[in-house]
């Protein structure tokens, strides 16, 4: 085999290939076993032609197209290692001369690659991280927090319901006189004032006695999500059958030893504010790694093309689909919801995939730079982790080697992550990176049950 690499505009390169006459007829007896499996000829079992009687029963041609799919196959593949190529789309193949038993055979492969990124200074920043610092004020909101977790709901001695109560009660809603699914409910427990309903309703609640029953003229709002509501007026047929209120505990030292192993109150402060304070550097860590990222990526020159940007735009969407679905929309239902065409959508999404693409160029080339490797025990014991959230027939299968991807998957995010804690230490080599940053094990959680 015989190449020879022509560069192009805007990331495409061509390849001029040529096949020796052995490699030839070694694609001319693959394409023979493949062809005589589907073919029938008299006098023979299937699969049992000799060459010769399939050459000439069917003509030599009957073997061209399969010897071209082997041989271009093979020689674009060994092409594209020897130079090392990173297609990103598959290639437009020409041919000079028909395909010719025991004949060099040329063709040209023309085909869009990886751009070549060109780096900036990445082992210099001018970058502060930021060091967190928690309040009394943030100790005090956690620890209310904590206390209306814990609240109880019990019977309120009233006559009437007033803004800030809940209230136990029977609804039924009605659309044209009509009860509509999804509009009634039976022994539930509302806060009124909280907003959870749509305008009017709870308002309309306010004044209500035990064992009462008022009709409640509402109207939907023009943008609710259940489109046959929306804007429509209907009927809240509604009964009040206790009136509560939350009971808060005492925060005092009782308080503290029940929902943890704490002595007193200000123990409990104490490790409210160490959580606090770990939640926090983990957080001004992961912003640290975003601006030492974006730095890198600003100050290196990536030429990309609208190839890469449809695919992670495809990308993106399939995603959202997803993301959709679990939450019972479709894609279509959204944009009619938000109000704009696929198109508008992929526009919106465009700098973001833009981006996104950008990033992940720019940190394989420091990891290239770099020489970062996933070792074969970072790899295992990773991949280990992750299969114990798997279901155990997908388990056994990434065990087999029957996904490739997912284990190919888990090696790139291995390196982005070893890419990332990196260029964190050339940014601030004194500061650890957000993966490393942990609350003491040893430390005793909060009961939150």
């Amino acid at each position: 085999m015989q190449s020879t690499l022509e560069q192009l505009e805007n990331n495409r390169v061509l390849l001029k290939l040529e096949a020796d006459p052995q490699e030839v007829a070694d694609a001319f007896d693959q394409a023979y076993k493949k062809v005589v499996q589907r073919v029938s000829v008299p006098g023979f079992r299937k699969g049992k032609v000799p060459r010769f009687i399939l050459e000439k029963q069917f003509g030599k041609e009957v073997l061209y197209q399969d010897a071209v799919e082997i041989l271009v196959s093979k020689i674009y593949y060994q092409a594209i290692q020897e130079h090392k190529l990173e297609p990103v789309e598959n290639p437009k193949i020409d041919f000079e001369d028909q395909i010719e038993e025991d004949k060099p055979f040329k063709f040209q492969a023309e085909v869009e690659v990886l751009p070549e990124v060109k780096l900036g200074a990445y082992k210099e920043f001018d970058l502060r991280k930021e060091q967190p610092v928690v309040t009394d004020e943030e100790v005090e909101a956690e620890l209310k927090a904590l206390q209306e977790r814990h609240a109880e709901l019990v019977a309120a001695e009233k006559t009437a319901l007033e803004k800030g109560d809940f209230a136990l009660i029977d609804f039924e809603g009605y659309l044209n006189e009509k009860a509509f699914p999804g509009g009634a409910a039976q022994g539930y427990t509302i806060e009124v004032g909280a907003g959870r309903f749509i305008p009017g309703f709870e308002d309309g609640l306010i004044g209500m006695a035990p064992g009462e029953e008022r009709a409640l003229n509402l109207t939907f709002p023009e943008d609710y999500h259940q489109q046959d509501l929306a804007g429509q007026e209907v009927v809240f047929k509604v009964k009040l059958h206790e009136i509560k209120r939350k009971e808060r505990p005492d925060l005092d030292d009782e308080f503290a030893k029940e929902h943890g192993d704490f002595a007193t109150l200000d123990d409990l402060k104490a490790h409210l504010r160490k959580r606090i304070q770990a939640h926090k550097e983990q957080e001004a860590n992961r912003k640290f790694e975003d601006e030492v990222i974006k730095q890198v990526v600003a100050g290196s020159t990536v030429p990309l093309t609208d190839t890469l940007i449809n695919r992670e735009l495809e990308h993106m969407i399939h995603h959202m689909e997803h993301d959709l679905e679990a939450r019972g929309l479709k894609l279509e239902e959204y944009l009619t919801h938000t109000e704009q065409t696929m198109e508008e959508l992929r526009a919106q999404l465009r700098p973001q995939a833009e981006e996104r693409v950008k990033t992940d160029l720019v940190l394989t080339a420091v990891a290239q730079a770099e020489g970062i490797t996933v070792t074969e025990d970072e790899l295992k014991d990773r991949v280990g982790y992750l299969l114990q959230f798997y279901p155990p027939e997908v388990r056994k299968d990434i065990l087999k080697g029957k996904n490739p991807g997912f284990i190919e998957g888990v090696r790139s995010s291995l390196e982005r992550e070893k890419t990332i804690d990196l260029l964190v230490g050339f940014a601030a080599p004194e500061q650890e990176t957000a993966t490393a940053v942990k609350e003491d094990e040893r430390e005793e959680e909060v009961k939150e049950e």
